[in-house]
């Protein structure tokens, strides 16, 4: 089992994958969560929204798998001197579910798109350049058998999105308390630089 580092920091790497797993987070949750208010856009300004949020979550399920295999090899600093028992468990309690919800909300996400019974007439290209694959497990249904799995898996990514902006707020509401409240260099930890 690796050992911790000796440092107080997470690595330049962790770092960067860190800000940008979050930034794509955040984003897709905030567009996510306007779908509803497209509904008086063009076809064609929803078309591009939605497909730019579902080339973010995919991309977003490559970066999570590459931030998984860095902490296996680069375990996280320490935790911070000083925090009560109960903010270690519950630290570490948020990081597990966090880390659960980063790979189900995007995989849902894909399932409910593989699903969609009007994927063979739209193919999948993430960013407008890149075709990409849907996953193979629905082609043998008919169209009210991919309307029941497109409706399943739309709910799972709804809910556990939600649940993930939850947990998001609970890591965000820690991070502030540890540095701005308790006097530690949370932010240090997590940021770019020296």
């Amino acid at each position: 089992m690796p050992q911790r580092p000796s440092t107080d920091r997470y690595t330049s790497v962790a770092v960067a994958l860190h800000w940008l797993v979050a930034l794509g987070i955040i984003y897709n949750l905030w567009k996510g969560l306007g779908f509803e208010d497209l509904e008086v856009a063009h076809p064609d300004q929803i078309r591009a929204a939605v497909n730019l949020h579902k080339s973010i979550g995919i991309t977003l399920i490559g970066l999570i798998a590459m931030r998984v295999l860095w902490k296996i090899g680069h375990p996280a600093p320490a935790p911070l001197p000083g925090l009560k028992v109960w903010e270690r468990k519950l630290s570490v309690s948020a990081h597990h579910v966090l880390y659960l919800l980063m790979v189900l909300v995007p995989l849902a996400g894909w399932l409910h798109d593989s699903a969609w019974k009007g994927a063979a007439e739209h193919p999948l290209v993430l960013f407008g350049q890149v075709p990409w694959f849907r996953l193979p497990l629905f082609g043998g249904l008919s169209d009210a058998g991919k309307d029941w799995w497109h409706g399943l898996f739309g709910g799972v990514h709804e809910w556990t999105a939600k649940l993930l902006i939850g947990v998001v707020a609970l890591h965000i509401a820690g991070a502030v308390k540890h540095q701005f409240f308790d006097g530690k260099p949370q932010f240090r930890r997590i940021w770019f630089g020296k």
